[in-house]
């Protein structure tokens, strides 16, 4: 059986970022820099509760951000891998590490729908707010139930990104959800809705 063109191309592409992320040099300098962004999106939207992710090799990294968050008194809930789908925690500080072997965070049971902003991992984003992440579904899976609440009063969904890893175009299928914003180390970019 054949995949369609369309996650074949996402397969491709995801090869592709995952190249170039791995040649990619990381600096403490721009981790600073997208920490400082995504503070100031928090600032920018009076959030009082986000959602965001442990980094892990190759991906933006976000710790600096996770530490002030809490420090200025913001709920931060971070997802833990269950099998094939995400748990969320209230953010300790603290970290194990999970089933997948992977660095996560550890807390109380959180509930997603309590972050009004989504800062989610993606390989990368395009000018419409398609996201491409690893290719697992996590996200597309964790955001589902939110489905009507997200039609009412939903949270900001925001991708994470370097800047060379916002492109024209990405490939989408329908049950990828997209995403309202995208945030670099230096640059905020909106998308229409």
């Amino acid at each position: 059986m054949t995949e369609n063109p369309q996650a074949e191309a996402k397969t491709k592409l995801r090869s592709e970022l995952r190249s170039a992320r791995s040649s990619r040099e990381h600096s403490r300098d721009e981790a600073a820099r997208l920490s400082e962004q995504l503070g100031q999106f928090c600032i920018d939207n009076k959030a009082s509760a986000v959602a965001a992710y442990f980094p892990i090799e190759g991906e933006p990294d976000i710790r600096e951000f996770l530490a002030w968050a809490l420090h200025n008194g913001i709920k931060v809930l971070l997802p833990t891998v269950a099998g094939s789908n995400l748990n969320w925690v209230n953010f300790d500080g603290n970290t194990t590490f999970g089933e997948l072997g992977f660095e996560e965070a550890s807390g109380k049971p959180a509930k997603l729908d309590e972050a009004q902003i989504i800062f989610m991992p993606a390989l990368a984003v395009d000018l419409a707010g398609n996201r491409i992440g690893k290719g697992k579904g996590f996200y597309d899976r964790a955001l589902q139930p939110l489905g009507q609440a997200m039609a009412k009063k939903r949270p900001k969904l925001v991708a994470v990104v370097f800047d060379e890893e916002i492109l024209l175009s990405v490939p989408a299928e329908p049950h990828d959800f997209a995403v309202d914003a995208a945030v670099t180390a230096s640059k905020l970019i909106w998308f229409k809705r």
